[in-house]
Order: structure tokens, then sequence, then C-alpha cells
């Protein structure tokens, strides 16, 4: 296989990582932000999520203000 191959097969499967990373992601901050929803400490969330406090502080309050009031 020449070089120009392997770019186009590696430049082929980057959208499809791209999207799953991307999914991975999400999925870590809605977990996250579940654990600090249900009194788990944001200092310790934070720590095993890799999301930092302050930013995991404004996902939470972000993700309330999207919430319907009823």
């Amino acid at each position: 296989m020449d070089k120009i191959s392997s770019v186009e097969l590696a430049a082929q499967r980057q959208p499809t990582a791209e999207a799953a990373a991307d999914a991975a992601r999400l999925d870590v901050e809605l977990e996250a932000v579940a654990a600090v929803r249900e009194g788990e400490p944001v200092e310790e969330v934070s720590e095993v999520s890799g999301i930092g406090s302050a930013d995991l502080r404004y996902l939470e309050r972000a993700a309330a203000e999207d919430l319907p009031q009823g």
C-alpha cells in the first residue's frame, strides 16, 4: 500500500473517531452533572471526570436552565 492510500484510509476513519470522542465526552458530562445533582461532591466528580470544578458547576447550571419549569 502506498503512503497516499494510507493517508486516505486514515482520513476516512477520522470523522468516525471524532464522532465517537464527542459522544464519549458528552456521556462523561451528563454523568458528571447527574452525580453532582445526586449530591456527590463537585471536587470529587471533577477529579474523576477530568472536568474542571468551575466547568462542572457551569454545566450543572446550564442544564438546570434547560429544564422545563413546571
